[in-house]
């Protein structure tokens, strides 16, 4: 499945900024001055950490410190579950100059969201101290979403009987780094043998963020044409909820005093989906939710904003003038 979306990734952007090329002297041993050409910027980043050092005992994994380890591919170990304490801030992490996600990799499979106040690319040191500093606002910004039992924004879940079911029997969760950097970064996490309501499927996510564009972008591939696979946004009280559309794609988005900081700052999230592959769009317990019509490839995207990152939508005009000018280019690039 290819429809070629990554590539309006930059160009959605009206928060889009040039990259400067700046080349720096050396002196040879002879004296002589000679030229080398700049590192690029490093714009985009994706990682998963693993902890090192300690031993599980039953679903928690123990150590006397906090040492991890990246990886550029790993297989979830039967025993690890929300809150075992072996993965730094609990799943892989990804961002770029202006936003950063995590997602829970475990049966919860929620998307979370960093907030940044920064350009640099901050999650290689978040959480080297353990699992509850990124909770507070810092220099660099924070873990900002409250997903509780909620999809947080745009992962993925099952419906049955009225409510969403994350993914607790699964036989294994892989996940694989595809690219890091300096411009786009992109992995996968392949889910084997998810199970729900007696129907089992082999899934593949792939997940891709570009540089200057907070918005990423998400390719599922599946075994099976599920007819209850469902995507949404986590839904909370006295917030501006938001639709808005184009030709052939669906957004929908909030606004409002949604997040966990404590800085009295709004955050802004969104959801954008291709109209020809939604059966349903309907509220749940804790979500505003799509449902897919059966396939086995699906395509969607989603972004946050925060007015703490000089780049970002400094209100909810500019917020909703930014889903207007995504909505653009996505048309623009069928």
């Amino acid at each position: 499945m290819k429809r070629h979306i990554v590539k309006s990734l930059i160009a959605a952007s009206i928060l889009l900024s040039a990259c400067s090329d700046n080349s720096q002297s050396t002196t040879q041993s002879s004296g002589t001055p000679s030229v080398t050409a700049a590192q690029p910027v490093v714009k985009t980043h994706a990682e998963l950490s693993v902890r090192q050092g300690g031993q599980w005992q039953d679903t928690e994994y123990v150590a006397d410190d906090f040492q991890f380890t990246s990886v550029e591919s790993f297989t979830s170990p039967e025993q690890l579950t929300d809150h075992s304490y072996y993965l730094r801030y609990e799943g892989p992490g990804w961002e770029n100059d202006l936003v950063g996600y995590r997602l829970y990799l475990d049966w919860r499979n929620g998307i979370d969201v960093f907030v940044k106040t920064t350009t640099d690319m901050v999650l290689p040191q978040v959480g080297q101290d353990g699992y509850d500093s990124y909770h507070q606002l810092s220099d660099w910004g924070g873990d900002a979403l409250k997903v509780g039992k909620s999809v947080g924004l745009g992962a993925l879940g099952r419906w049955v009987d009225d409510g969403v079911q994350h993914f607790k029997e699964v036989d294994a969760t892989h996940w694989r780094l595809l690219e890091n950097g300096p411009q786009q970064s992109q992995f996968e996490v392949r889910y084997d043998g998810w199970t729900v309501d007696g129907i089992s499927a082999d899934v593949s996510t792939v997940y891709s963020i570009k540089a200057g564009d907070p918005s990423t972008l998400v390719e599922v591939e599946s075994s099976v044409a599920m007819d209850n696979l469902v995507t949404g946004l986590v839904k909370h009280e006295d917030v501006e909820y938001i639709e808005k559309e184009s030709p052939n794609w669906k957004m929908i988005a909030t606004y409002g005093k949604q997040n966990l900081l404590g800085d009295d700052l709004d955050l802004g999230m969104a959801l954008f989906v291709r109209k020809s592959d939604v059966a349903e769009q309907f509220v749940g317990p804790h979500d505003y939710l799509f449902k897919f019509k059966p396939a086995t490839s699906y395509e969607y995207g989603f972004f946050a904003s925060w007015p703490g990152h000089p780049d970002q939508a400094q209100n909810q005009h500019q917020f909703e003038a930014f889903m207007e000018a995504k909505l653009a280019a996505l048309e623009a690039s069928l």
